[in-house]
């Protein structure tokens, strides 16, 4: 009997329409996964936009989802965005 896990260093999501620096929001995603806890790494929209650098503070695994909290550290724009977003475009 197996149990299928992903290992997470990008949290793929759709982002909130207001994004503020050091607010919590949430998430919730299919499948099981493991995040890295209270390090960066990047949040990204659907078409892997890189969006901002983000903390997940805590996740949870059930059945069949994962959900959790994230905290926005930086909210990425300008030739930063551009760079990172071609970075998940390429790596998909």
């Amino acid at each position: 009997m197996g149990f299928s896990v992903k290992f997470n260093w990008v949290l793929q999501a759709t982002p909130p329409a207001l994004l503020e620096i050091n607010a919590a929001y949430v998430f919730r995603k299919k499948g099981n996964r493991i995040f890295p806890l209270d390090t960066p790494i990047d949040l990204i929209d659907m078409e892997r936009n890189a969006i901002a650098k983000i903390k997940i503070i805590n996740f949870q695994n059930t059945l069949e989802n994962t959900q959790g909290e994230y905290e926005i550290i930086k909210v990425y724009s300008g030739d930063e965005k551009r760079i990172l977003t071609n970075y998940w475009i390429e790596n998909q």
